[in-house]
């Protein structure tokens, strides 16, 4: 087994409950992928909670994220949302962030809350 021992192995195996990055998805231009492969980790009703640089959609390009000056990613929210929905996570929450401080300015982010999955709407 891997470096980690059974215990983590099988953790990954059942599926985590719960994802969070926290100013990591700055370093990744396409995102699909990744949230491809984290659904992969995701139990059947995992949350996963992120937060990245925001861009406008009208300053998007059409792939909806841009390498910006300071070497970090910006992401639009449609992008994003479109991106997590094709990997099988629907938003449940979503909030304008400012996730630091950068040279005296505040950096534009957003804050995302998905779960993997359908979204039960007979909870009442």
């Amino acid at each position: 087994d891997w470096m980690l021992g059974n215990d983590f192995l099988d953790e990954v195996r059942h599926g985590f409950d719960l994802i969070v990055a926290a100013d990591v998805l700055v370093y990744f231009g396409d995102i699909q992928k990744l949230l491809t492969n984290l659904s992969k980790l995701s139990s059947d009703t995992a949350f996963l909670i992120f937060s990245c640089e925001r861009i406008e959609e009208e300053n998007a390009p059409a792939s909806g994220w841009k390498l910006q000056i300071s070497g970090r990613y910006a992401h639009s929210k449609s992008y994003v949302v479109e991106a997590a929905k094709n990997a099988g996570y629907n938003l449940v929450g979503y909030e304008l962030i400012v996730p630091r401080m950068e040279k005296g300015e505040e950096v534009k982010g957003h804050m995302f809350q998905f779960v993997f999955g359908e979204i039960n709407s007979n909870d009442e």
